[in-house]
C-alpha cells in the first residue's frame, strides 16, 4: 500500500477529479461496493463496518480493479503494481495467490463472480457496482456578494474540490512514505558449488572475508569447517584439529575467533562442548566448561550468551562465571543481540508441538516477548538477524516448498511510525534458509535448497544399493498384496501418488494442503490408509480409495476417552487386520509424552484400546495378525504384544530405536538403532529375540527430516531407504534500499 500511493499519487489525484471516476460520498476517500468498503486513508477494507484482514497485494489488486471497474486490467498491469521490474520473483504463483486471497476476503467466486471476473488470457475486470458521490448542496450562507455566473461559481467549486484533494493525497503521500520500507533483492548470486551437504539448520558466519560453515555428517561421512570467500570461489576446508563439528556460531566482534559446537563422548554420554576456532588459523581451545549447541558474542565481544536447554546464560569469553539470564518455556536457539547491545532475540522451538517462534528480551533478560504476537502469515519461524545498523530484520518463516525469506524494518520514521509488518523477500523455486548479512550490509547470504531424495534397495547377497524407481523422488511406499500395484509418497510435497511396480499408470491421489506419510494397502486393495502430516496441527489417519476420490478421516473422537475433541490427539502409523475389518493404530496425546496402541473397527468406527499399550507408539501388525510390534515414548524399546496371551514382552533394546517393519513372512521386525553415535538398519527374530545387523548408515547420506529417515521392505523383504540426493549451497542476495 506504502509503495502504491507513493508512486501513484498523481493519479491518484487525477482519480479523484474525475467525477465519473470511483470516489465516495461524503470523504473522498471511502469507496464502497456491496456490503464493502474500501477506506484508501486508513488503508482498511470493511464489511459492514467490521474490519478486514487483507494482506499488501491483494489489496494493490483490489486497488488497482476499482480504478479501472469495468475495464479489463491485464496481468502484466497487475505484476508491475505489485512488483518491480527487477524483482526475482515467481509471478505466476505469486500473482495467483494474491488474487485468490482476494477473493476469498471477498466471499467470491472465480466460477461465479459477483466483484471479479476473469477473462482467460485477458485479464481481470471488476463487475460490482462502485457507489459514486452525492451531489453537495451548492447554497453558502455568509455576507452578500456580487453575483457571479453559474459557469463562475462552477468553475471556483471545482477548483476547490481538486485544490481540496491534492492536498489530501498530497498529506497522504508523505503520511505513507514516511512508513519505513522493506529492501528488494535485485541479483541472486551463487557462491558455492561444491555440491556437497550442508546444515538447513545452522547458518554460514562470515568475517566480512569470508564465510564459514559447516558440511558433512558425524555419523555419516564426517563433519568439518568449511569456507568459501565472501564473493565465491572454491570451497576449502579451515585447517583444524576440530571433529565431529555440529555446528558454527558468529564470528567474534574483532573477528579474530569463530564459535564451534563439536561433539564429545563424556563416559556414555554423547555431549556438546563449544569451542573457540582462531582465524584465520591456530589451534583450537574449549571456551570453560560450556556445552551449548550455538552461542553467540556480546557486540563489545567482552561476553558469550549461549543456550542450555530452555535457560539463557552468559558468561566472560572465556568460558568463566556463568549465569543466568533468563528461563523460557521450550528449547532455546539462534541467539542474537541487536546491533546496539541492548536486546536480545532467540528462537524458542517446542519439537513436541512442531512450533518455531522468535522471542525478545532486553540485555539484562527483563520484558521477555514475542516479536510477531500477532502476525498470523506464518506460526513457524526463526533463525532471525539484524542488519549492521539495525535497521533491519532478517528471518525465516514458513514451511517446505513455501519457507521464504523475510525482511522486518525495524527504524521509525519521522512520524514515529513503523513498519506495517514484516514483508516476504524471497520467493521459489529454491528454498532459501537461515540469512545472515554482508558486513556492509548490502547483501543477504543464505542456504538455497532443492530438497530431493532417491529410493534405494539394498541388495543382500551382493551387499550393496541399487536405485529404486529411478527418477522419482519419493518415499515412503507400500506395495498391494497381489505385489501389482505400489502407494508412494512424493518427496518434499509430501502428495500420494498410485501406480504399478514399474512406475505406469500413475495417478495422484491427495492434494495439497494435505501432507501424506507411510501408506497403507487395504488386503483387498481397494483402499488405502495413510497419515496426514500437515504442519501446524495434529497428524489424522485417513482412508482413500485406490482409485481416487476424496479421503475421509478415519476417527473424529476417540469414544474410550469420552467426546474430547480429534485435536487433542495426535493419530498415527495404520495397519489393517488380514481380514480387512479393522485398522490397528497408535495415538499419542499431552504434547505427545503419552501414548497407546488402539484398534478400530470400520463397520461401527468404535475404537478399543491393545490392553497393556500405555507408554507406546508406532504400532505394526504381523502379517498374520498376532502379533503387534511397537516403541515406547522413549525410543529404547521395541515391544511386542502377543493376542493369543494379551501380554506385552521387550523383544529388543537399543540407545535409540525408530521405525519397525514385519518382514512378509512374519519372521523378523526390521527396525532403524543408533548405537554409540552410529545408525544400524537391524532386524530381530521374533521367535527368540535375536538381534541382527543388517546394513550400516554410517556412510549413507541422509537428509535431517525425520520423515525422510523412513525404512521399508521390498515385497521380497529387501530394505529400502531414502537417499538425500538434494542440491544444498550457499547463495548471496544483493538489496537494493528505498
Amino acid at each position: 500500500m506504502a509503495r502504491f500511493v507513493a508512486e501513484n499519487g498523481a493519479r491518484l489525484a487525477a482519480v479523484f477529479d474525475d467525477l465519473g471516476a470511483v470516489v465516495c460520498p461524503q470523504n473522498a476517500f471511502v469507496c464502497r461496493f456491496g456490503v464493502f468498503e474500501l477506506d484508501l486513508q486508513a488503508a482498511e477494507l470493511r464489511k459492514n463496518g467490521v474490519r478486514l484482514r487483507l494482506q499488501e497485494q491483494p489489496y494493490q489488486i483490489l486497488l488497482k480493479l476499482i480504478e479501472h471497474h469495468g475495464e479489463i486490467v491485464s496481468r502484466e498491469e497487475l505484476r508491475s503494481t505489485l512488483w518491480h521490474e527487477d524483482t526475482f520473483v515467481d509471478f505466476e504463483t505469486g500473482l495467483n495467490t494474491a488474487i485468490k486471497r482476494l477473493r476469498e476476503t471477498l466471499g467470491d467466486s472465480a466460477d461465479s463472480p459477483t466483484f471479479i471476473e476473469t477473462l482467460p488470457r485477458r485479464g481481470y475486470r471488476f463487475i460490482a457496482t462502485v457507489e459514486k458521490p452525492v451531489g453537495e448542496d451548492s447554497r453558502v450562507s455568509g455576507p452578500s456578494s456580487p453575483p457571479e455566473s453559474s459557469a463562475g461559481k462552477d468553475r471556483l467549486k471545482r477548483t476547490g474540490v481538486i485544490a481540496a484533494v491534492v492536498m489530501l493525497v498530497l498529506i497522504c503521500v508523505a503520511f505513507w512514505r514516511s512508513q519505513p520500507q522493506p529492501p528488494t533483492v535485485t541479483n541472486i548470486v551463487r557462491i558455492t558449488n561444491d555440491g556437497k551437504a550442508k546444515n538447513p539448520l545452522n547458518p554460514p558466519v562470515t568475517d566480512g572475508v569470508h564465510l564459514y560453515f559447516t558440511e558433512g555428517g558425524i555419523n555419516t561421512t564426517g563433519s568439518g569447517i568449511a569456507q568459501v570467500s565472501a564473493v565465491g570461489g572454491e570451497t576449502t576446508w579451515l585447517t583444524t584439529t576440530l571433529q565431529d563439528v555440529i555446528a558454527l556460531s558468529p564470528v567474534s566482534p574483532d573477528r579474530s575467533e569463530l564459535l564451534v559446537a563439536k561433539g564429545a563422548r563424556v563416559g556414555s554420554d554423547f555431549v556438546t562442548e563449544l569451542w573457540a576456532q582462531p582465524l584465520p588459523a591456530g589451534a583450537p581451545h574449549h571456551v570453560g566448561n560450556i556445552r551449548a549447541l550455538l552461542a553467540t558474542w556480546t557486540p563489545d565481544g567482552t561476553h558469550i550468551a549461549y543456550a542450555n536447554g530452555d535457560t539463557i546464560m552468559i558468561a566472560d569469553k572465556d568460558g568463566s562465571e556463568p549465569q543466568q539470564l533468563a528461563k523460557v518455556s521450550g528449547f532455546v536457539f539462534c541467539i542474537r543481540y541487536s546491533p546496539d547491545g541492548r536486546r536480545i532475540r532467540f528462537d524458542i522451538t517446542d519439537p513436541k508441538i512442531d512450533s518455531n517462534s522468535i522471542w525478545e528480551m532486553d540485555a539484562n533478560g527483563k520484558d521477555i516477548h514475542r516479536v510477531f504476537p500477532d502476525w498470523k502469515e506464518w506460526s513457524f519461524h526463526g533463525c532471525g538477524n539484524w542488519s549492521p545498523n539495525g535497521d533491519y530484520y532478517y528471518f525465516l518463516a514458513g514451511r517446505e516448498n513455501a519457507q521464504a525469506i523475510w525482511v522486518m524494518p525495524e527504524r521509525r520514521s519521522i512520524f514515529r511510525r513503523r513498519a506495517k509488518g514484516p514483508s516476504r523477500l524471497t520467493s521459489g523455486p529454491l528454498r532459501f534458509n537461515a540469512p545472515i548479512t554482508s558486513s556492509d550490509g548490502k547483501r543477504l547470504f543464505v542456504l538455497g535448497e532443492e530438497a530431493r531424495v532417491e529410493l534405494m534397495r539394498y541388495d543382500l547377497q551382493a551387499r550393496r544399493f541399487d536405485s529404486y524407481l529411478p527418477g522419482f523422488s519419493a518415499g515412503p511406499v507400500d506395495f498391494s498384496r497381489d505385489g501389482k500395484w505400489m502407494a508412494y509418497v512424493s518427496y518434499p510435497d509430501m502428495t500420494l501418488w498410485r501406480s504399478r511396480v514399474d512406475g505406469s499408470d500413475k495417478m495422484q491421489l491427495t492434494f495439497p494442503p494435505m501432507r501424506a506419510y507411510e501408506p497403507r494397502w487395504s488386503p483387498d486393495g481397494s483402499q488405502i490408509a495413510f497419515m496426514d502430516i500437515r504442519f501446524d496441527s495434529p497428524s489424522k489417519i485417513y482412508l482413500l480409495s485406490s482409485s481416487g476420490g476424496s479421503p475421509e478421516v478415519l476417527l473424529q473422537v476417540n469414544t474410550d476417552e469420552g467426546s474430547l475433541d480429534s485435536n487433542s490427539f495426535w493419530d498415527g502409523d495404520p495397519t489393517w487386520t488380514p481380514d480387512g475389518k479393522s485398522i490397528v493404530f497408535g495415538r499419542r496425546w499431552d504434547r505427545l509424552e503419552s501414548g497407546a496402541v488402539y484398534r478400530v473397527d470400520l463397520k461401527t468406527r468404535g475404537v478399543s484400546s491393545i490392553p497393556g499399550s500405555d507408554g507406546l507408539f508406532s504400532p505394526k501388525l504381523s502379517p498374520d495378525g498376532r502379533y503387534i510390534s511397537a516403541l515406547n515414548i522413549g525410543e529404547t524399546k521395541l515391544m511386542l504384544f502377543d493376542a493369543s496371551t494379551s501380554s506385552w514382552s521387550s523383544l529388543a533394546k537399543g540407545d535409540q530405536v525408530g521405525y519397525n517393519e514385519w518382514s512378509h513372512d512374519g519372521k523378523y521386525v526390521y527396525m532403524r538403532e543408533r548405537r554409540d553415535g552410529v545408525g544400524e538398519m537391524v532386524r530381530v527374530r521374533t521367535k527368540d529375540g535375536v538381534l541382527e545387523n543388517v546394513l550400516s548408515l554410517k556412510d549413507f547420506p541422509q537428509l535431517s527430516d525425520v520423515f525422510a529417515s523412513w525404512i521399508g521392505l521390498t515385497p521380497e523383504d529387501a530394505p529400502l531407504l531414502m537417499r538425500d540426493r538434494s542440491v544444498q549451497e550457499i547463495y548471496a542476495l544483493d538489496l537494493n534500499f528505498p
